[in-house]
């Protein structure tokens, strides 16, 4: 059977692709860095992985795929939001090259935020645009493409995935999109309050489960390697309008109050994805049914709150 090891896999977005994998009849072999996230189908590293120690881990498991989804976007310090995107890519990469059997094919898990401003009117970005990230948490994932990119040109297949606004049930509070739907699922329901930050901000927002099949997908397309691939909708929604849908499907006066002071990690106003790169390796992702995710994010985190 085909092995696939999944970094993160236990997180968000590592939860929808292993499942995806294993739908396909994938065997799937998590790593994860605590006891706690720790499974049986799971291999424990230590919490800052060594290359000694990830090198032996893909000699042992010999992967014909490995899925980088580990990361953070917050961090106590420099230090150490560049070991969790740059460092453990690095030397994840350069176990993957030292592989004593068929090299692996590595999917890392990029963000729009490297990007930063778009510099076209339609605010669309493209893979071919310069990349100037407006954030510490986008330099370190361009960091990471730029030594993925370096590991493709040693001989290594290497995708990097730009993703934009993954949303679904279990999306982490440290998302806007998380924090709304906690909020909503951990008041009264019958005072419930939504408390947010400006909603001007335009985001592409894709249903997690495409972005899970997406990335799959990509690693199953021999022209996709060495590609810097935006993962997209290719439209665009105000967090507004999100957040309207939401107070709407929820079915219950919600009082809505805006405080300033909220900020989210990024400063940009709009950022749509570009989808043709994708649709030429014949990946689509379709626009996000938006209300129906929320009523699904909504009543997984009513039960998770015992509501």
């Amino acid at each position: 059977m085909t092995v696939a090891l999944v970094t993160g896999a236990n997180g968000f977005l590592g939860r929808y692709v292993r499942r995806e994998l294993i739908n396909r009849g994938i065997e799937v072999i998590g790593l994860c860095r605590s006891h706690a996230s720790a499974d049986p189908r799971s291999v424990l590293v230590s919490e800052r992985p060594t290359p000694c120690e990830l090198r032996a881990l893909v000699n042992k498991v010999q992967p014909s795929t490995i899925f980088h989804l580990a990361g953070t976007a917050r961090a106590g310090s420099l230090e150490d939001l560049y070991q969790a995107n740059v460092f453990f890519a690095i030397h994840l990469l350069e176990a993957a090259l030292s592989s004593a059997q068929r090299l692996p094919t590595v999917v890392l898990a990029g963000s729009a935020a490297e990007y930063g401003r778009s510099v076209h009117r339609d605010c669309i970005v493209r893979e071919t645009d310069p990349c100037t990230p407006l954030s510490l948490y986008g330099a370190s994932k361009l960091c990471q493409t730029y030594h993925g990119l370096f590991a493709h040109a040693r001989g290594l297949p290497v995708v990097v995935a730009r993703l934009f606004n993954p949303i679904g049930p279990g999306a982490p509070r440290t998302t806007a999109l998380g924090s709304f739907v906690s909020q909503l699922s951990a008041s009264s329901p019958h005072r419930r309050t939504l408390k947010t930050g400006s909603l001007n901000a335009v985001r592409d927002f894709v249903n997690v489960v495409d972005v899970a099949r997406a990335l799959v997908d990509l690693a199953d397309t021999p022209g996709a390697a060495g590609q810097i691939v935006n993962v997209c909708s290719g439209s665009g929604r105000t967090v507004q309008h999100v957040v309207d849908r939401l107070i709407s499907v929820a079915g219950a006066p919600i009082a809505h109050e805006i405080e300033p002071t909220r900020r989210g990690t990024s400063d940009i106003e709009t950022i749509i994805g570009d989808t043709a790169r994708l649709r030429q390796l014949g990946v689509v992702i379709p626009p996000p049914d938006v209300d129906a995710i929320l009523r699904e994010m909504l009543s997984v985190a009513m039960v998770e709150n015992g509501g």
